[in-house]
């Protein structure tokens, strides 16, 4: 009888289970949510030979409150001909998620092609500005992405604004390693978390505890923040090496490179607002150190190489929550502050020549 009764019990448990997973996907079929918004794996990135995973092309969310979108050729983009069409003038923006942004037509480099068409129309250009940000890639990743595919895309200027995500190998700087050989910030093996995360029930559920049991919101991986980090002077030697390697291709393929540190929310003077959102203020001094270095080799780099050119977006306005959405990530607002101020830079520089 007891067998029977835990049998029956079973049963009615499985097919609850099963009642109420079919009952969330019908649901999320005909409502203006997506599930995708609210998983640990929405699928936005797919394996890479070159780069370990890349956007995954083709892909797109439509949540009420969030829309994103990923074109054929795996960019943030529209759709855009490989060939660079006559009278275009093409601009790639390079970097992690800084530059990729979050919602379809909010990030900066959309801003910066509204800008530029608005304001240019006199020559006659149409300028295509490229959203190649690729959310937690280093300037390792950058490189190769560059040398594997956007080089095919003929730009006549890159933006590399960068600096930041070259912190997720810190943990192996002081170690006889090869970089290359052990960091891989987004694992897209199959796992029995990306098994599980196909189940509407078991998203729902991680997506409350996220909401309400975790100070972390964002399903990006975040830089280990248990110590208090001091800034040495062989930080930065990797990510000084790249930039050089980058301004040494602007030359070899004759294109033009503005390095832009990305604004921070790291001042000498944080506003408690300001420390309620920096997730790792006891470390501020080494971000402080490292932002200040980071700036020094970009414009070192910047003077050694012809068409380099070093624009510091911190001199024409002062970050805050006005313009960061957190310690790094610009809000709307601060990503038309910064392509408007790029915009002026290249403007009053004569930078934008065919």
């Amino acid at each position: 009888m007891k067998k029977k009764y835990f049998h029956y019990t079973l049963f009615v448990i499985f097919s609850g289970i099963l009642i109420l997973e079919f009952s969330l996907r019908l649901y999320f079929s005909f409502s203006d949510n997506d599930i995708k918004a609210l998983k640990r794996f929405p699928g936005r990135y797919i394996s890479s030979y070159f780069t370990g995973y890349k956007l995954n092309p083709n892909w797109e969310l439509n949540h009420q409150t969030f829309q994103d979108k990923i074109n054929s050729i795996g960019l943030k983009s529209p759709e855009i001909a490989i060939k660079k069409q006559n009278n275009t003038y093409r601009i790639i923006c390079i970097g992690g998620s800084l530059v990729y942004g979050k919602d379809i037509g909010t990030s900066w480099p959309h801003y910066l092609q509204m800008k530029l068409n608005e304001r240019m129309r006199e020559q006659e250009i149409n300028f295509e500005v490229i959203n190649a940000g690729v959310p937690g890639y280093t300037s390792f990743h950058s490189i190769a992405n560059f040398m594997t595919k956007l080089i095919d895309l003929e730009p006549d200027m890159v933006i590399m604004y960068q600096l930041f995500t070259d912190l997720y190998y810190y943990e192996y700087l002081d170690k006889e390693l090869i970089i290359g050989d052990t960091f891989n910030p987004y694992n897209t093996n199959l796992s029995i978390d990306r098994l599980m995360d196909k189940s509407y029930i078991y998203v729902i559920i991680g997506a409350l505890k996220r909401k309400f049991f975790s100070s972390n919101n964002d399903n990006e991986k975040i830089l280990n923040s248990e110590r208090t980090k001091v800034f040495q002077e062989n930080d930065l030697k990797y990510y000084e090496r790249n930039v050089n390697i980058m301004a040494s291709l602007s030359s070899l393929l004759n294109y033009k490179l503005l390095f832009c540190p990305p604004i921070s929310l790291f001042k000498n003077e944080n506003t408690l607002e300001e420390k309620a959102i920096i997730a790792d203020i006891k470390s501020k001094q080494f971000y402080l150190d490292y932002i200040s270095n980071g700036k020094k080799l970009l414009k070192k780099a910047s003077e050694n190489n012809m068409g380099v050119y070093y624009f510091d977006l911190s001199t024409k306005f002062t970050p805050s929550i006005d313009y960061l959405s957190d310690r790094y990530h610009p809000s709307v607002k601060g990503n038309k502050k910064i392509a408007n101020e790029i915009f002026k830079f290249l403007y009053e520089n004569k930078i934008l020549k065919l």
